[in-house]
């Protein structure tokens, strides 16, 4: 056994312990009485400065913890329920299906959520969801028309942008967005960014002014939040560490091998790319392995690229190199399909209900 893995399964052990013994799974109220504030707005146990405050109550939220768009309904709903801000990807579903999402997680919810769009492919579900009242839209990979935040605002919805560097930032912020998710190259799935997160952070808050800034990319415990949240974030995304939960969608092996995986487990790559040619961030696994020892080759050339290496009664077939990742009713070589992770997937070692691990990570965030 590696130190790395003695240590992960130290931290493991530990947490099985603590969680026998009721350690640091309730959460304590959020405090700045009597507190001296860095420059930031935060002393060493963990406040929310005047930015991150105000987020909360404009988005009707107890944490600002935003939920990254993939996971599914269930988790959305858990999220939200949580506390955070729960998320949902639109991007491919056709509008009565999208229409259907949005009106049970309105009814689920308190509107404490929001529906991904990513702009590599057209919104066409948008009119509909925003019709039947999703309360807030957040974009990917592009900045909306004009035309676009301008539906937008007349349904009274908020806007959200991710934006990966300063000049993204510039002009995401000429539609006026009620929040940025400024994204690093540590993140985990389809990675617009190029660069690592602080430093990008620092040149999109330089920019940002009184609009929220998430920062998003490895954040899996809550030091990775205080760090973000001292570094002038209004609020954090997590996506790896809400996929192992239990109310995510990914399938179990999936789970499971984000919980097993180690600190150099990941690869930024365009190894996954049949329906769309991307730059992600995914587990090492048997089809990239093979891929790489054949020298990386374009479509057409890949080793095995029209192997059936799963199937789900919706879904239907899976062929090698697809985007879509290993999710609940999917059956076959399930360790060979793309499973997303960011780099903070080393720090996670456990399959918590979502309301457990947000209670967790605030702990955290406030005393450690």
């Amino acid at each position: 056994m590696t130190q790395m893995e003695t240590d992960k399964t130290s931290r493991r052990t530990f947490m099985k312990k603590s969680a026998a013994l009721g350690i640091g799974i309730s959460a304590t109220p959020i405090s700045t009485v009597g507190q001296q504030p860095d420059e930031h707005g935060h002393d060493e146990r963990g406040v929310l400065s005047e930015k991150s405050q105000a987020l909360l109550k404009r988005f009707n939220l107890k944490y600002p913890i935003f939920q990254a768009a993939p996971g599914g309904e269930e988790l959305a709903v858990a999220v939200a329920n949580s506390g955070g801000m729960g998320a949902i990807s639109l991007s491919w579903d056709a509008p009565e299906l999208a229409v259907d999402v949005v009106t049970r997680l309105r009814k689920a919810t308190k509107g404490n959520f929001y529906a991904n769009y990513v702009l590599h492919f057209e919104p066409n579900s948008l009119d509909q969801v925003l019709e039947a009242g999703c309360p807030n839209v957040q974009f990917s990979w592009g900045i909306p028309g004009k035309n676009v935040v301008a539906k937008i605002r007349n349904a009274g919805a908020g806007l959200g942008i991710q934006v990966s560097s300063r000049q993204n930032a510039e002009r995401a912020l000429e539609r006026e967005p009620d929040f940025l998710i400024c994204q690093g190259l540590e993140a985990g799935g389809h990675v617009q960014a190029t660069s690592l997160l602080f430093p990008t952070l620092q040149a999109v808050l330089e920019l940002a002014g009184d609009v929220p800034v998430l920062a998003a990319g490895g954040i899996s415990t809550g030091h990775d939040i205080r760090n973000a949240l001292n570094a002038g974030a209004s609020g954090v995304i997590l996506g790896t560490r809400l996929m192992a939960t239990v109310e995510s969608d990914a399938h179990d092996v999936y789970k499971s091998s984000l919980i097993d995986a180690g600190e150099d487990s990941t690869v930024y790559t365009i190894c996954f790319n049949r329906d769309w040619n991307a730059t992600h961030r995914v587990l090492r696994n048997k089809t990239f392995l093979d891929w790489e020892a054949d020298g990386c080759p374009d479509t057409g050339n890949k080793p095995g690229e029209d192997d059936v290496v799963a199937n789900h009664p919706d879904l239907g077939p899976a062929l090698r190199y697809e985007t879509v990742p290993p999710l609940q009713g999917h059956e076959g070589a399930l360790d060979e399909m793309a499973m997303y992770a960011g780099q903070g997937v080393d720090k996670i070692y456990d399959l918590p209900s979502a309301r457990e691990l947000i209670t967790r990570l605030w702990k955290e965030f406030e005393n450690t």
